[in-house]
């Protein structure tokens, strides 16, 4: 009996990823901007908008403190407040009893740890296929993180199939693997098995973010059995919106070099990082938030089941892992068209599909004028623009409303 609760207990959870990095950074935030409170108070210092709201309005308590001891020991407390505040929403999230459901969707195909999985089995014959490739770095289940929260289930319901590519980890064949492997040994196989068994159905290709990347490439070597081709928030110009220090540091070949040669692989922690340095106050507002929430509200569960997916990444294999420094980050290969999948360039101009592109209002992770580059180069696209971020457009309570909404009225008109 003991070992049978044991086995059912879920793993424990681990984030924020890695959890050192969020502490130290809104320790190190806090610290350094209560020290410079004295010039936030004259206009000299921009002050975090995370610090001037709720139990956080460090200005408005300490505006009058003046100085000394009393000064001082006022900033510590505020200082050590902000970061209990952060942790206690830690460990309510830790501890929230949402654990996702798993859907059991069939799957139409498998190769290696990819598989094909059919989102709407009991859909018509004759349906609209939305064939969707997510990103190599995220988990596929973004795409149907919840009920209510489901971009799948929203499609399944106005009639559509979607196919949702389901990568998993690399297992021992991926490992090996370039972005043309997966590219041309999972994406278009995956694509020739639906063509295959859906010979009525229209055949539609999405991308979302870096699958969207991928995808286009495996547009250029399908569209003879495709109808569209859709990219969503997937960046193409690599240095577009990019800032200085980013740049540096994304074009450290041998520091990446050394990296990949000594774990293998980039590892999740590693990604995590590379994704906070976007927001290093993110961790410090949203538990902060998370701490005052209604645990037991769809707010407070939605907040988990989006963590959960945030820390439930996946390492990219070596080869492409370098590809994407090197050739993507480090030479902008693919916005001049230097990008090549088995020997041939990837020319979005050459798909003359039809192209819907989705680019978020506000987008930290692939900056607009880098998504907007892809556009440019298709023939024949039209830009939406859903009003919310990278990750918002899929999973927010105005995703509906938004990309749901633009997604099933281009595939049901196209």
């Amino acid at each position: 009996m003991t070992e049978n609760k044991k086995n059912a207990d879920p793993p424990p959870r681990m984030g924020p990823r890695p959890l050192a990095l969020h502490l130290g950074l809104a320790t190190t935030s806090i610290a350094g901007h209560l020290a410079g409170l004295p010039l936030a108070q004259e206009g000299n210092l921009p002050w975090p908008p995370e610090l001037l709201t709720g139990s956080a309005d460090a200005f408005g308590q300490l505006s009058q403190a003046g100085s000394g001891p009393e000064y001082l020991e006022n900033l510590g407390r505020q200082g050590s407040s902000l970061v209990q505040e952060m942790i206690d929403g830690i460990h309510r999230y830790h501890a929230h009893p949402y654990r996702r459901a798993t859907p059991k969707h069939p799957a139409l195909w498998q190769s290696g740890t990819t598989r094909l999985l059919d989102c709407h089995p009991d859909a018509e014959e004759t349906a609209p296929i939305l064939f969707i490739v997510p990103s190599l770095v995220n988990r596929a289940y973004i795409l149907d993180l919840m009920p209510g929260r489901s971009l799948v289930a929203h499609l399944a319901e106005q009639g559509i199939r979607p196919l949702l590519l389901d990568w998993d980890g690399p297992g021992e064949v991926e490992k090996d693997f370039t972005l043309a492997d997966y590219i041309l040994r999972r994406i278009c196989p995956a694509l020739d098995t639906a063509r295959e068994m859906f010979p009525a159905s229209d055949l539609h290709l999405a991308g979302y973010c870096m699958g969207g990347t991928l995808a286009i490439a495996a547009a250029e070597q399908r569209q003879d059995i495709l109808k569209s081709f859709i990219a969503l928030a997937s960046p193409w110009d690599f240095h577009a919106d990019l800032d200085d220090n980013a740049k540096t540091l994304l074009g450290q070949k041998d520091l990446w070099s050394n990296v990949l040669n000594g774990f293998g692989e980039l590892p999740v922690d590693l990604l995590q990082t590379l994704f906070t340095s976007l927001d290093p106050n993110l961790g410090l507002r949203k538990f902060s938030m998370f701490s005052k929430m209604d645990m037991m509200s769809a707010r407070a569960t939605e907040f988990v089941a989006l963590e959960d997916w945030l820390n439930d990444g996946i390492p990219l294999v070596k080869a492409v892992a370098a590809e994407c420094f090197d050739a993507w980050y480090g030479e902008n290969a693919p916005k001049q068209l230097h990008w090549k999948i088995d020997g041939q360039v990837v020319s979005p101009e050459n798909v003359r599909l039809p192209a819907l592109v989705a680019v978020p209002k506000t987008d930290k992770i692939v900056p607009r004028l880098s998504a907007l580059g892809l556009a440019d180069m298709l023939p024949n696209a039209k830009v939406v623009t859903p009003p919310s971020g990278h990750i918002g457009m899929i999973t927010s309570r105005q995703a509906k409303a938004g990309l749901w909404q633009d997604l099933s009225h281009w595939i049901l008109s196209c």
